[in-house]
C-alpha cells in the first residue's frame, strides 16, 4: 500500500504546485517564472548532445521516470497482481478503456475537421495522484475493493496512454537509432535470462536505451515505460527483492513527490484570462475538453462497466453498488498529468495549449467536486 500512500501525498503535492505555478504567471513573477523555465541546459559525452530548455528536460527527462514507474506497475501487475486474474482484472480494463474511447469520441465529434482536432487524446487521461489524494481525504469510507478498481484502471489509463503518444505523437523516426534500440533491448533480456544483470548495469541500460529512444523521433516518455517492462523480475542469491522491485521502491518515490509535482509547477502556468478562447478553434478545443472529461469519463467507465456486468462477465467490486461506479467515474474525470503532457505534444499553438490547459483545470475540478461528493454521499465508513 506504499504506492497508495505516495500517491496521496502525491496529489496535494501537485495541487500546490499548480497554485505556486498560476500565482507566479499571473503576478508581476510571470517574467521570472517563464524565464527561469526558458533557461538552456547542455548536456553531452562525445557525440551525444542534449541541449534543451529547463521544460523540456522535466517533459521529457523526467517525465521518463513517471513512465518507468507506469511500466513497473503493469509488469507486476500481469505477472504478480490483480491483472493476472481475468475475472477480477475485466472490469477496471473495460472500464477505462470505455473511459478513454467514449472522451476521445466526443472530442472527436466536437473538433472534426478544425485546427485543434489533434488534441483529440487530451481527455482521455485519469491522474491518479490527484484521484488518490481525494479518496485519501474519504478515509475509511472508501473500502478497499473501490480503491483497488480505480487503481486498476488508471494504471490500464496509463498503459493506453503510452500506446497512444507512441503511435500518434511521436514524429520523425530515425530507422537506425531505433534499431539500436531494439537490439540493446533485446540483449537485455539475454543478459536477464543468464542472470547477469545486477542494478548498477541496468541503470546503465536504461539510461543508454533513453538516449536511443530519444535519437530515434519516439517520445523519450515511451523509453521509460519499456525499461519497466524490461525489469527482471527473479530474485538472485544475493538479493531477496528483484531489480523490478528494488528499482520500484526506488523510483516510485521519486516520481510521485518530486517528478510529477516539478511537471506540474513547469507546465501549469497559464494566464488566467477568458481572451485566449477567441475563434471556432479554441470554443471547440474547450468544449471537447471539458465535455470529455465531465460527461465522457463517467458515461464510458460506467457504461463499458455495465455491459460487463449484465452480460455476467463480471461482478460489481465487494461492498461496492452502481453509486460508488458513477463516483469513480466523475473523480476519473480529473485528467491533469497527462492531460496536459499530451496536450504539449498536440499543439504548437500557444493560444490552442493554453485553453487546452485552462479547460483541463475547470473539468477537473468540476469532475473532482462532482464525484467527491457522490462518493462522499453514498459511501458509508467502511471499517478497514
Amino acid at each position: 500500500m506504499y504506492l497508495l500512500k505516495d500517491e496521496a501525498i502525491s496529489g496535494k503535492l501537485i495541487i500546490a504546485a499548480v497554485i505556486l505555478a498560476l500565482i507566479a504567471t499571473n503576478t508581476a513573477l510571470s517574467g521570472i517564472y517563464e524565464s527561469f523555465w526558458h533557461t538552456h541546459l547542455t548536456i553531452g559525452v562525445g557525440q551525444w548532445v542534449i541541449s534543451l530548455d529547463l521544460r523540456h528536460w522535466v517533459n521529457d527527462a523526467l517525465m521518463a521516470i513517471f513512465f518507468l514507474v507506469v511500466g513497473l506497475e503493469l509488469k507486476r501487475e500481469l505477472i504478480t497482481g490483480e491483472l493476472r486474474k481475468f475475472k477480477t482484472a475485466i472490469l477496471p480494463i473495460a472500464a477505462a478503456i470505455g473511459g478513454m474511447v467514449i472522451p476521445a469520441l466526443i472530442y472527436m465529434a466536437v473538433n472534426a475537421g478544425g485546427d485543434g482536432f489533434q488534441g483529440w487524446a487530451i481527455p482521455m487521461a485519469t491522474d491518479i495522484a490527484i484521484v488518490i489524494g481525494l479518496l485519501a481525504l474519504l478515509g475509511t469510507r472508501v473500502p478497499s475493493s473501490l480503491r483497488l478498481f480505480l487503481l486498476t484502471l488508471a494504471i490500464v489509463d496509463d498503459i493506453a496512454a503510452v500506446i497512444v503518444i507512441a503511435l500518434f505523437y511521436s514524429t520523425g523516426i530515425n530507422v537506425v537509432m531505433l534499431c539500436l534500440a531494439i537490439c540493446l533491448s533485446i540483449l537485455t533480456v539475454l543478459l536477464q535470462a543468464k542472470k547477469c544483470l545486477s542494478l548498477p548495469v541496468f541503470i546503465i541500460v536504461a539510461v543508454l536505451l533513453w538516449l536511443l529512444v530519444n535519437a530515434s523521433g519516439i517520445h523519450p516518455s515511451i523509453a521509460g515505460t519499456l525499461i519497466g517492462l524490461l525489469a527482471p523480475l527473479g530474485v538472485t542469491s544475493r538479493h531477496k527483492k528483484s531489480i523490478a522491485e528494488r528499482l520500484e521502491r526506488l523510483t516510485i518515490p521519486i516520481s510521485t513527490l518530486v517528478v510529477v509535482p516539478l511537471f506540474a509547477f513547469a507546465n501549469a502556468g497559464i494566464v488566467l484570462t477568458l481572451s485566449s478562447f477567441d475563434g471556432d478553434a479554441t470554443l471547440s478545443v474547450a468544449a471537447g475538453i471539458i465535455l470529455g472529461l465531465v460527461v465522457g469519463k463517467v458515461v464510458g467507465i460506467v457504461g463499458a462497466s455495465w455491459v460487463m456486468i449484465k452480460s455476467g462477465v463480471s461482478k460489481l467490486p465487494t461492498g461496492s453498488n452502481w453509486h460508488h461506479i458513477i463516483g469513480v467515474g466523475m473523480l476519473a474525470g480529473i485528467g491533469f498529468t497527462v492531460s496536459i503532457f499530451v496536450t504539449e505534444l498536440a499543439f504548437d499553438q500557444q493560444q490552442l495549449i493554453a485553453v487546452s490547459k485552462l479547460s483541463i483545470f475547470l473539468a477537473s475540478i468540476v469532475s473532482g467536486i462532482l464525484g467527491f461528493v457522490v462518493v462522499w454521499v453514498t459511501i458509508k465508513p467502511h471499517m478497514k
